[in-house]
């Protein structure tokens, strides 16, 4: 039997990982769970890097995977993968999921203007210096991902072009 696949887009924050997760749900019909709605119901008034609410954050996001397993054989989100807990969770889903890894980059300037642009009700506001910090942190990680898609300044339809490449060796190969 095939297992179910997880498309998990890391990336820097303003990077494009919601916009591409977008377009894999409205181009090829993989469901993009926006994990960061969780997140903000779980956050209150804690800092973006209080040890609990992150333990607390990646154990929501877990559940909620699993959860919408449970209902699809394929999905996409995304993450900025800088912390331990974070590596937990990708390790307990491998066990169960093939999860394929997809690493969005972008130049931290056109990041911090997208982040200062974007829509803050489907995001958690951070301030800039946050935004810095965050995105230094996913630079000196240097995650290794299975594919990598460079997002500065391309057009939707380069980008779907892309996305429809992965999508199909991750099918092939994966």
């Amino acid at each position: 039997m095939d297992r179910k696949k997880i498309y998990l887009l890391i990336g820097q924050k303003g990077s494009g990982k919601s916009f591409i997760g977008t377009i894999i749900e409205k181009k090829f019909g993989i469901k993009f769970v926006r994990v960061e709605v969780w997140v903000k119901q779980i956050k209150k008034d804690r800092a973006v890097d209080d040890e609990t609410y992150l333990k607390q954050a990646f154990e929501e996001i877990e559940n909620g995977i699993r959860d919408s397993l449970n209902h699809t054989d394929k999905l996409v989100f995304e993450s900025t993968g800088i912390t331990t807990y974070f590596d937990h969770m990708l390790e307990n889903l491998k066990k169960d999921f093939q999860v394929i890894t997809i690493g969005v980059k972008a130049d931290s300037g056109i990041c911090l203007d997208r982040v200062q642009k974007r829509d803050q009700t489907i995001h958690i506001n951070i301030s800039d210096d946050q935004v810095s910090m965050i995105n230094e942190r996913v630079k000196q990680k240097d995650f290794q991902t299975d594919f990598q898609i460079i997002n500065e300044i391309k057009e939707e339809k380069e980008l779907v072009r892309e996305i429809e490449k992965i999508i199909g060796l991750s099918e092939q190969t994966l």
